[in-house]
């Protein structure tokens, strides 16, 4: 036995040598790595601080969907609600707990961009928002929550260990290439017509959730610009990602028409987080030689005790293969691979990523009107989300109106089954304060 674990282990380390020698090992990429932390801890921040003017309006007690009560209905699932529900609410769920949580949500994102014991500010980063996102219901619903919870796992696996965990750096990078080329693949495979003759993107300037100004502009182009463009995404999110185990030269023309991508989807769009979350995340591409002229190598520290990188190692190879499986599974599904990577699924550690696989190509807007009389008829405005005509839309990105976002999915389904949208309604009836503060204006302040 120790002469196969000899055999292994020195398979291993001829793995790490070629890897050095490609310029592929995590060390050689220090500077991008504590860029990276110190611009997610400052995301985080922008993140948690919108979180202080509407969490009580969307889950507190008096909110749209009280985060108390729902965690009350998965009781009756017993000792697994744990499980399909993991979050530190369960602690406690009232007002205080959620405006806490938000407040810590902010120190760590602090903590971390000033680089104070940063694997563990990563470590508390993924159990708050996962806590958040777990209980958020709809108003959390979204996939750039999922890539944040991911990509604070992958790292902190990565740091925890001096010398930075191999197999997590590996897996790190395999997050990145499934996040991208999932993202183009979705589009594939949904068979919409759109996509595959290039015009999805023509209606998208004018149907995403909440567009910008220059979404009217680019929406006026001509029709070869957005096929041009469709065909470029393609690029983007089908073949580049493919070179990311590349060397350095390489890994660097990944990184700028990733953030090319990100940027044009930002300047035409409003998508929360996503692009910027986007973009750090592939920071990591960057290799030390091209960033020493900017900034300083950080310091060597002390190598981590060799119980805890053995044990961190294992982790890293578990984290590995789940991406492995995530991503094999997209173009061959086993039903083996299929339970493993669903059963992780609560901890969001090897989602399926893909956004807009099929395209909207008409708009429609949900107004709500109210009436004390039943005669005349007076608009409850929303802050962000399109309404009076005579109103240029906003650039609000990073910033997520979620009850904005929110109301954009409500034509493509029955009112029926929006049950969160029939106790929006009651709430603005009854004139609960806390949602009514997520409108822009209220026709009916004196009574409701």
């Amino acid at each position: 036995m120790l002469a196969k674990n000899n055999v292994i282990y020195s398979d291993w380390y001829m793995v790490q040598i070629v890897l050095d020698y490609v310029g592929f090992d995590p060390e050689s990429y220090s500077i991008a790595i504590q860029l990276f932390l110190r611009l997610l801890g400052a995301l985080v921040i922008v993140v948690y601080l919108p979180f202080l003017l509407q969490i009580k309006g969307l889950f507190g007690k008096d909110g749209i969907l009280p985060m108390e009560e729902y965690l009350s209905r998965i009781k009756m699932v017993g000792k697994k609600r744990f499980y399909y529900i993991p979050s530190l609410f369960w602690i406690k769920a009232n007002d205080t707990a959620l405006l806490a949580l938000v407040g810590s949500g902010l120190i760590v994102g602090t903590l971390l961009m000033l680089g104070i014991w940063p694997a563990w500010m990563l470590l508390l980063v993924y159990v708050i928002h996962l806590s958040l996102t777990s209980a958020g219901q709809e108003f959390l619903s979204f996939g750039w929550e999922m890539f944040l919870i991911e990509i604070s796992l992958g790292m902190f696996l990565v740091i925890s260990t001096t010398p930075y965990n191999m197999l997590a750096w590996l897996g790190f990078n395999l997050l990145l290439l499934r996040f991208y080329f999932q993202a183009g693949i979705s589009k594939i495979f949904s068979g919409d017509p759109n996509w595959r003759n290039l015009t999805a993107l023509w209606y998208h300037y004018l149907t995403q959730p909440l567009p910008n100004t220059l979404a009217w502009y680019f929406q006026k182009l001509p029709l070869w610009f957005h096929k041009f463009s469709c065909l470029y995404m393609y690029f983007v999110e089908l073949i580049v990602p493919w070179a990311i185990f590349s060397p350095p030269e390489v890994r660097l023309f990944v990184f700028s028409q990733f953030f090319a991508l990100q940027f044009f989807i930002y300047l035409t769009g409003n998508f929360s987080y996503l692009n910027h979350m986007s973009v750090i995340a592939s920071v990591v591409l960057i290799h030390n030689k091209f960033l020493e002229p900017l900034f300083s190598l950080p310091a060597v520290s002390e190598p981590s005790p060799l119980l805890w990188q053995q044990g961190m190692a294992i982790l890293g190879g578990i984290y590995l293969v789940l991406q492995v499986m995530s991503l094999w599974h997209t173009f061959f599904p086993r039903t083996f691979f299929t339970k493993i990577v669903y059963f992780f699924r609560p901890f969001h550690v090897a989602d399926p990523h893909g956004i807009f696989a099929v395209m909207t190509t008409k708009r429609y807007e949900i107004v709500i009107e109210g009436s004390d009389d039943g005669e005349e008829w007076k608009e409850y405005e929303f802050y962000f989300k399109p309404g009076d005509q005579a109103s240029r839309p906003r650039r609000i990105s990073p910033f997520q109106p979620r009850l904005d976002w929110q109301v954009w999915f409500l034509p493509f389904t029955s009112f029926q089954a929006e049950d969160w949208f029939q106790r929006f309604l009651l709430k603005l009836l009854e004139g609960s304060p806390t949602v009514v503060k997520l409108l822009k204006t209220n026709p009916f302040k004196e009574l409701p």
